[in-house]
């Protein structure tokens, strides 16, 4: 159970990283952007800058989520797997977004590796967790009269 709770509370941390984002300002991301090599192709235009400040905010949104489950995973039933798998999912599609787009591995791979691993291990410690609270089998049990 400490390590499902622990994964899950690793996973909020790093999602609650982007409260940055929802309050960076312009000046910032553009230099953040030449450093990178994204370049100021989208830098500029609005909707570039909502979608950062959305994407942030979801992003937050999800991270006080798995805290929320971090506290009582059992409590939770099909949620903590599910953050399991869609964690998992959305490492596997920013993979091969990213691919397919064909940005910079910079830019993509360690959410693309992070979120994979960390759903993963969420599934794997989940599942530990509720053997752990059911018990012993009863196959133990009966094979023992």
């Amino acid at each position: 159970m400490k390590a499902l709770k622990r994964t899950l509370v690793l996973m909020a941390l790093l999602s609650l990283v982007y409260v940055v984002g929802m309050a960076l300002p312009v000046p910032t991301m553009e230099k953040i952007a030449d450093w990178t090599g994204m370049g100021k192709v989208l830098i500029g235009a609005p909707v570039f800058i909502y979608m950062v400040r959305v994407l942030s905010a979801t992003f937050v949104a999800i991270g006080v989520f798995l805290l929320i489950l971090a506290r009582d995973p059992l409590r939770y039933g099909v949620l903590v797997p599910f953050a399991g798998a869609a964690s998992a999912w959305i490492g596997v599609a920013c993979g091969l977004f990213g691919i397919a787009s064909g940005i910079s591995v910079l830019w993509f791979i360690f959410d693309a590796i992070g979120c994979t691993v960390l759903g993963i291990l969420v599934l794997r410690f989940h599942r530990a967790a509720v053997k752990e609270a059911e018990g012993p089998s009863d196959a133990g049990a009966e094979g023992a009269a």
